[in-house]
């Protein structure tokens, strides 16, 4: 597990609502706190699916405009929580994870960032939680996010 706090909050926000970096991400739930509290879940109805369907979450891509319906305006809200992880196929690279998370919260300005990883089966490796790591530290890197890496 890797805990990180982002300074920036305009530009991830800007990233996050506007921008389609995360749009690839597997959308668990939110829970936005405005000028009243709001609880999305990103859970397909299982008799709507698709054989060709084979995520049980929607898109990022495909909740963001109600995300982003709920929080503009001219005051940001008390708090947001996000809860994404990797879709089923990109899961598969990480060594017996079952599903690998990306949670953000913003409160009061900031926004802080864990990372997790759901094993299939215990493991004191915890070779998927490194490699995961790894990665969505690049990925903010990459996307020119400043972190800092809480201890």
């Amino acid at each position: 597990m890797l805990a990180f706090t982002v300074y920036d909050t305009k530009k991830i926000m800007a990233y996050l609502l506007k921008g389609d970096i995360f749009d690839h991400f597997a959308f668990r739930q939110a829970e936005i706190y405005s000028f009243a509290s709001f609880s999305i879940n990103g859970t397909k109805d299982e008799t709507l699916l698709t054989e060709e369907d084979k995520e049980p979450y929607c898109l990022w891509s495909e909740i963001k405009p109600i995300v982003f319906e709920t929080v503009k305006g001219k005051r940001l809200p008390k708090s947001m929580k996000l809860v994404f992880s990797l879709t089923k196929e990109k899961t598969n690279r990480y060594p017996n994870a079952k599903a690998v998370f990306l949670n953000l919260l913003f409160r009061e300005g900031t926004l802080l960032c864990t990372t997790s990883v759901a094993e299939e089966t215990f493991s004191l490796e915890q070779k998927a939680n490194k490699q995961w790591d790894e990665d969505i530290l690049a990925f903010f890197k990459k996307h020119e996010v400043t972190i800092q890496i809480e201890t």
